[in-house]
């Protein structure tokens, strides 16, 4: 008996899209081979998927290395959800508001897999000059990051560490499994993260998750950041975590479910 869920699928579709899906931080190239061997189909088959997204500009074939990699529609396809997506228009203006409250530099990015993604951001003077993220593939050197990652359900928590390569970005980064899963444990009892210079010398921030409020599970994070030149950790800490908490609290009640 066929299978009710596929018949008004396009399987031809479906099969194209998990070559898509393949490239992520940890797949930022691939060859032919290998992707061929991680969707266990034929090299003839995969290849007549890689030459039309080429073609297409969904992905582009490094002539020197052979790798394909993710193309310039892929970047725009995806700059596109983000700016048109109804999240932003739901959070612009409670960040907006928040800011000309606060006057702080405020994040709000969600996680998917192993990544935390920018969808909208407030500048302030104090951190312009700062090259921020747009896609957080380091979970354990930003604010942001860490308090998604210290309010994730323990076992999802740990199968992504230990999946996470634990890149060192400055001197302060926490790059020891052990020391990163004590500072979560410290993150959950207080409700949001410290980020002193781990990501970005001269840089410090806050973090807080964002917890949907429908499935009470987290769908990603905001941050204050600010400069070493403005403040100290502990003054920045003192001044913006109720502010924080506060406002990632009202984000969560507006989230949709997802």
């Amino acid at each position: 008996m066929a299978d009710s869920n596929k018949i008004h699928i396009s399987e031809t579709l479906e099969k194209g899209l998990s070559i898509l899906n393949l490239f992520n931080e940890h797949h930022q190239g691939l060859r032919l081979s290998e992707i061929s061997k991680l969707l266990d189909v034929n090299k003839t088959s995969i290849y007549r998927y890689l030459n039309t997204y080429c073609k297409l500009g969904y992905l582009r074939k490094d002539p020197k290395t052979k790798l394909f990699k993710l193309g310039p529609r892929t970047v725009a396809l995806a700059y596109t959800f983000i700016q048109g997506s109804d999240l932003v228009d739901i959070i612009k203006p409670i960040v907006d508001r928040a800011y000309l409250k606060l006057r702080v530099h405020i994040d709000v990015g969600l996680l998917h897999e192993d990544s935390i993604y920018a969808v909208y951001r407030r500048e302030n003077k104090d951190t312009i000059h700062f090259r921020h993220f747009t896609r957080g593939s380091g979970l354990h050197f930003l604010a942001s990051g860490k308090a998604a990652l210290a309010f994730l359900p323990e076992a999802e928590q740990i199968a992504l560490i230990n999946r996470m390569p634990l890149e060192r970005k400055t001197a302060k980064t926490l790059t020891e499994k052990n020391d990163l899963l004590d500072e979560l444990r410290k993150i959950k009892e207080k409700g949001y993260s410290l980020n002193n210079e781990e990501f970005l010398p001269g840089l410090i921030a806050l973090g807080a998750p964002l917890i949907n409020h429908h499935t009470a599970r987290v769908q990603g994070a905001i941050s204050f950041d600010a400069s070493t030149s403005r403040y100290t950790m502990a003054q920045f800490e003192q001044e913006y975590a109720v502010p924080l908490i506060e406002l990632a609290k009202e984000l969560s009640i507006v989230l949709p479910i997802s």
